[in-house]
C-alpha cells in the first residue's frame, strides 16, 4: 500500500482547512474591530492547542515509538522530504507500530499528516505575523498564500513591499521625494526621518525572523572564528541578531540537560541529514541583508562540505 499517498493526502487536506480556518476568523475579528496582535495571538494557541493536545500528546501516548522514529526520520534517510517520508513509513515506523498497536496503521499515517500540517501552519502564521498585519489591516487577501516565500524573507517580498506602500503611503512619497533634486530642505530633512524609520522596521523584521536553532549556529559559528577576523562593527551588529531566544532552562538546568548548549556546542553537527542543509540554507538567506562576509562564508563553506 502507497502509505505516503495516504500521508499527503490527509496533509494537504489539513493544511487547506486551517488556511481557511485562519483567514475566516481574521475577517471575523476585523468585522470586531479586534486588533491584530490579539487575533494573531488567539489563532497561534488555537491551533498550537489544537494539533498538540487532540494529535501530538496522543500519538506520544499510544505509539511512542512509532511517532518518536517518524520525528526522528532524517536520522535514517537522506533526501527530499517526501523520500524520506515514504521510505521511514514502509519501513522503521510500520514495524515498530506492529509491534506497539493493533488498530489501524493507515489511521495512524493519517494521524501523523494532520499533526505535521497544523504544526507546520501554527509555525509559518507566527513566524509571518507583520505580513498578515498588513493584510488583517488592508483587506488583501489575495496575497495570503499561507506558505513561506522561496529563498526569500517576507520582507523581500514584492507584496509585503506593496502593501507597507499602500498602508503607509507618505513612505512611498518620501522615497520619490528624494530622488528629486528640486526639493527643498524641509522635505529632505523630513525624508531623512522617514528613510530613517522605514529601515528601522525593516532591518528589525529581519532580525525577528531569525528563528531560535539558527541562532544557536550562527552563535556557534562565531565562537569558532579565529581571533579578529571579525569586525567590531559586524560583532555588534551579531549580538542584536542572536539577541533573546525561548528557551530560559539555560539559567536553572544541567548545562548537559540542556537543549541550546547542546547545539552551541556541535553547531551543525548537532542536525543529520537533510536538516543540516535546511538550517544553513535558511541562515544564510536571513543572514544575506546584513552582509557580515565571515559569517557568510563559513555558513557558504559549511554547505559545500555537507553537499560533499
Amino acid at each position: 500500500m502507497n502509505y505516503f499517498k495516504t500521508y499527503n493526502h490527509f496533509y494537504i487536506k489539513s493544511y487547506a482547512i486551517a488556511k481557511r480556518m485562519v483567514i475566516n476568523e481574521m475577517k471575523k475579528e476585523k468585522l470586531k474591530k479586534r486588533p491584530f496582535t490579539t487575533v494573531h495571538n488567539k489563532i497561534c494557541k488555537f491551533l498550537y492547542d489544537y494539533y498538540s493536545i487532540k494529535y501530538t500528546e496522543d500519538l506520544k501516548t499510544r505509539q511512542h515509538q512509532s511517532f518518536k522514529l517518524f520525528c526522528d526520520r532524517h536520522l535514517y534517510y537522506d533526501g527530499d522530504n517526501d523520500v524520506v517520508i515514504t521510505l521511514v513509513l514502509e519501513d522503521e515506523v510500520l514495524n515498530a507500530f506492529n509491534k506497539e498497536d493493533k488498530s489501524s496503521y493507515v489511521k495512524f499515517v493519517s494521524d501523523l499528516a494532520i499533526e505535521s500540517s497544523l504544526k507546520e501552519a501554527q509555525r509559518h502564521f507566527k513566524n509571518y505575523k507583520d505580513y498578515y498585519e498588513l493584510i488583517y489591516d488592508l483587506d488583501m487577501y489575495d496575497n495570503f498564500y499561507f506558505e513561506d516565500f522561496e529563498s526569500i524573507t517576507f520582507t523581500s517580498s514584492n507584496e509585503y513591499k506593496s502593501m507597507i506602500d499602500i498602508k503607509h503611503p507618505y513612505l512611498k512619497q518620501e522615497r520619490e521625494a528624494s530622488l528629486n533634486s528640486s526639493t527643498t530642505n524641509v522635505e529632505k530633512g523630513s525624508t531623512l526621518l522617514v528613510e530613517v524609520s522605514e529601515k528601522h522596521n525593516i532591518y528589525l523584521n529581519l532580525i525577528n525572523n531569525f528563528e531560535d536553532d539558527e541562532k544557536y549556529l550562527l552563535i556557534n559559528i562565531i565562537n569558532s572564528l579565529p581571533p579578529d577576523s571579525l569586525k567590531r562593527t559586524d560583532f555588534l551588529k551579531l549580538i542584536r541578531i542572536v539577541g533573546t531566544f525561548q528557551d530560559l532552562s539555560i539559567f536553572y538546568k544541567n548545562p548537559k540537560s540542556v537543549t541550546p548548549y547542546a547545539k552551541v556546542s556541535k553547531g551543525i553537527d548537532y542536525y543529520s541529514g537533510k536538516r543540516k542543509l535546511d538550517i544553513i540554507d535558511r541562515t544564510l538567506v536571513k543572514m544575506e541583508p546584513f552582509q557580515i562576509d565571515a559569517i557568510n562564508h563559513q555558513l557558504s563553506k559549511m554547505k559545500s562540505q555537507v553537499n560533499k
